[in-house]
């Protein structure tokens, strides 16, 4: 076997799991064969584990990395289709940037599109050109997060059960770059005009608001903040910590960006208890050039910490079900 693995523990428990290449795959489609081959053991670890890394594979550019995605033979879950609020760049069908946000920018932990209703099962990164300082992607296991907010509180688990939570959200008139979140309301939703937009929303069954500038104001329908898993654990699969601590809120009428279901407010004593909890079972990801990491969106939390120098991060997603 060309490969070799190893592993990374977080409160002595295996997280990530590595496949290293041992000079045994030398082109892409070597990497395609051994997926093909090996396609089962790499599923069973990352039910296991959360997430699965391999490193050193004959993988360059948003090409190749879309051949070895395609490998697995999962559906395709595009960048246009999503309700995804992230403003990216298509290299591929299947492939396009993590995130166009500036570099000082920090990507809180979050479910992949979790505030929507489709989203991913699986994600794939490929780290096309590392940072030199910071691009690390902090990576948390939601259901041991579960557990420890259990502990801590099993009644504010309960409500987030029983009600579910609610997001609002504002989608700028045009990409906004700024942001983490600066994806334009005709992209988001796929139109171009004002009323194609409402019609949208309105099967979506989303409530909106529109406000100065074209800008639109949005509320979600009620969303699951809590996933059972085919094994039977709990995930605090949700936005709570992203949409909390790094969402801008609606400057019009200063809309909380999550809600319990209800209507709520989640206190924010809460907001910080949990995203200490998060922090203690966050596993920091340093990249190296060409690095793949395939992780379990429903298990398991990511983000991006701020980055600096010359060298740019670039870091490629493909999104799959």
């Amino acid at each position: 076997m060309p490969l070799i693995l190893s592993s990374q523990s977080m409160n002595n428990q295996v997280f990530l799991q590595e496949i290293e290449n041992d000079l045994g795959l030398s082109t892409p489609a070597s990497a395609k064969n051994w997926v093909n081959e090996n396609k089962s053991s790499v599923e069973s670890q990352l039910e296991e584990y959360g997430a699965v890394l391999f490193s050193g594979l004959p993988i360059e550019n948003a090409e190749d990395f879309d051949l070895f995605v395609s490998s697995f033979n999962y559906d395709t879950f595009t960048y246009e289709e999503s309700l995804s609020n992230a403003v990216r760049i298509n290299k591929t069908n299947k492939v396009f940037t993590a995130n166009e946000a500036p570099k000082e920018i920090e990507i809180f932990l979050h479910h992949e599109m979790a505030q929507t209703p489709i989203y991913p099962k699986n994600i794939f990164f490929f780290c096309k050109s590392a940072s030199l300082n910071g691009g690390q992607t902090p990576l948390c296991r939601s259901d041991h997060l579960y557990t420890a907010i259990l502990k801590e509180d099993a009644g504010l688990l309960a409500k987030f059960q029983e009600n579910g939570v609610i997001y609002n959200s504002v989608m700028s008139n045009g990409d906004e770059l700024v942001s983490g979140q600066g994806r334009s309301w005709q992209k988001t939703l796929g139109v171009i005009s004002k009323d194609e937009a409402e019609i949208r929303l309105n099967d979506l069954d989303y409530s909106w608001n529109w406000i100065e500038g074209d800008n639109l104001s949005v509320t979600t329908k009620t969303f699951e903040a809590i996933k059972e898993l085919k094994d039977g654990s709990k995930s605090f699969f949700n936005q709570v910590l992203a949409a909390s601590l790094g969402w801008k809120k609606n400057s019009e009428d200063d809309l909380l960006p999550v809600k319990f279901g209800n209507g709520e407010e989640i206190p924010e004593a809460s907001i910080q208890m949990i995203s200490k909890l998060a922090k203690s079972l966050t596993l920091l990801r340093y990249w190296k050039d060409n690095d793949i990491l395939l992780i379990d969106n429903y298990r398991v939390m990511h983000g991006r910490k701020p980055y600096s120098g010359e060298k740019d991060r670039e870091v490629l997603v493909s999104l799959t079900n």
